[in-house]
């Protein structure tokens, strides 16, 4: 296993609302019914083994080979096997955000009992990333899960993402519906539930409306009348996964319209919330959002 010494960045950045109702229009179908900062070096080695919260183990995993493909797995005390959380990060696709916008809940949810794998991609603006090479990454590094000799349950996976972040998510879920040549096909790890906070749901709708400035143009290479097959991958697809849509309607960054293309989805939303509250572990969506998982 390659391991560096020393989980995936927020997309669009802001936050979100709440009360709770159900959303609807398409995509994804299915059964729809103060923060810790990690440290990143470039020095590769073994493992670095550490026990910062409340007796959780990190381990700093080099998924790939390349800067942006590591994370942090986090291990609960116990035997296990343990449940995983795995959460991808946004940022507009772009390069400038990391994982580590993800740590306060990777760490909040590991003390709750469960394992927590919080990766970074190469994006915009990187060496590789944007179309395919940022599919390929979080396609590879949830794979990665069936290669670590750790007490994992693979068969009850959550994948949790935020803004484009949660895009990955939700076109991670849904990767056995792609073609033999399509970046990500073949997946080897199905997510049970999937958390889409403050999701880019549609990206002919994202890119129509301009946002992020031209974001979904730039991950992808073009519009879609341009690079229509590009549109056609990425665009998330079917998935028999539990699907949770967590955002707010204050959400001046991804509008909470986006979550409405999420067909017969559960909704977990709250009126005041911004984009970035989402990313907030003491704050009301995710306190939701892990009564909605089971996790105490």
């Amino acid at each position: 296993m390659r391991v560096l010494c020393v989980f995936l960045v927020s997309c669009f950045i802001i936050s979100s609302c709440g009360t709770n109702s159900e959303i609807g229009q398409t995509s994804v179908s299915g059964d729809l019914t103060t923060q810790h900062v990690e440290t990143t070096t470039t020095t590769t080695t073994t493992t670095t083994t550490s026990v910062p919260f409340d007796g959780v183990r990190v381990e700093r995993i080099q998924y790939e080979d390349g800067l942006w493909n590591a994370g942090n797995l986090r291990i609960p005390p116990g035997e296990g096997p343990f449940p995983v959380l795995v959460f991808i990060h946004g940022g507009f696709w772009k390069a400038g955000f990391n994982e580590t916008l993800m740590t306060g809940l990777a760490d909040d949810a590991a003390n709750r009992g469960v394992a927590t794998w919080n990766f970074d991609y190469r994006a915009v603006g990187i060496p590789g990333g944007g179309y395919p090479g940022t599919l390929e990454d979080v396609a590879k590094a949830i794979d990665y899960l069936t290669e670590l000799d750790e007490p994992l349950d693979l068969d009850d996976v959550t994948f949790i993402g935020h803004s484009a972040g949660g895009h990955l998510a939700l076109w991670a879920a849904g990767r056995s519906g792609l073609g033999e040549e399509d970046p990500g096909s073949n997946p080897k790890v199905l997510p049970r539930t999937v958390v889409a906070q403050a999701a880019v749901v549609d990206l002919y709708v994202a890119a129509e409306e301009n946002l992020g400035r031209g974001a979904v143009q730039a991950f992808l290479g073009g519009g879609p009348e341009e690079v229509p097959e590009h549109y056609r991958v990425a665009t998330p697809g079917v998935t028999e996964a539990r699907i949770i849509a967590v955002h707010g309607r204050y959400d001046l960054t991804v509008p909470i319209s986006q979550s409405d293309f999420l067909v017969d989805a559960e909704g977990i939303f709250n009126d005041t919330a911004t984009h970035f509250d989402i990313l907030n572990p003491r704050h009301d969506l995710w306190i939701r959002t892990l009564d909605a998982l089971g996790i105490s």
